[in-house]
């Protein structure tokens, strides 16, 4: 009996289904686009991070911004937590929360866009200078009458009235609060509406943009219960 089945020829090359040549280079190809659209997104992410955050000028709108509000608003956390921890009054202690926690939070983003620019925290000009250079009056920039001298800024309170709220009680001491926390309030209002009109990066933009709404509320709420103490 002769067995009909043998081995292909050398050379003569195997038979496949119909089909599976067409479903194989199909594969082949989706695996090719993949590798190459993950290659693309690597080559992209690296381009990324190796071009850094946009570089700017270390005398300009919005270094000294981020430097000059982190002190500004170093004050006002310090002026917060004096008052919160003797006041009585508890519309001023929520106040006096809210701005320490959220001024201090601020402070730390500041902080880390110099540290992104490679930026000193302490610049080459006196504080308010980049207002000053700006020139004109910006979006809410609205001056004190406190703190424009040459080297101080807007609404600072002076040593002088920070030992006087330290050694402060009771009402008296709410109000003196109300009274400093409104002037340095609006001073910030005019650091922030000078930056929205002078920076030059989106976020500082936006970033001042925030604090010039959220302060303006303050000031309003802190002169209503200022007329109650």
């Amino acid at each position: 009996m002769t067995d009909n089945w043998s081995e292909p020829r050398a050379g003569t090359p195997r038979r496949h289904p119909a089909g599976t040549s067409e479903r194989l280079h199909q594969r082949l190809w989706i695996i090719f686009v993949a590798v190459t659209l993950l290659t693309a997104a690597a080559f992209f992410a690296i381009g990324r991070l190796s071009a850094g955050p946009k570089a700017v000028p270390d005398t300009g709108a919005d270094a000294g911004f981020a430097r000059d509000m982190q002190a500004h608003h170093a004050q006002a956390v310090e002026m917060a937590l004096l008052i919160r921890d003797k006041s009585g009054n508890e519309e001023i202690r929520a106040i006096a929360y809210d701005i320490a926690t959220t001024q201090q939070h601020q402070n730390g983003q500041m902080f880390a866009w110099l540290q992104d620019w490679g930026l000193s925290p302490s610049g080459p000009t006196p504080p308010m200078a980049w207002m000053r250079a700006g020139g004109g009056t910006h979006q809410g920039a609205t001056h004190t009458g406190q703190g424009t001298a040459e080297g101080t800024m807007e609404g600072m309170a002076t040593p002088d009235q920070m030992q006087a709220l330290r050694n402060a009680a009771g009402p008296e001491a709410d109000r003196l609060f109300a009274d400093l926390m409104i002037r340095h309030h609006q001073g910030g209002v005019a650091m922030a509406g000078a930056a929205v009109g002078l920076a030059e990066t989106a976020r500082v933009r936006d970033f001042a943009a925030r604090i010039l709404e959220a302060q303006t509320t303050e000031i309003t709420a802190l002169q209503e219960l200022r007329a109650t103490l």
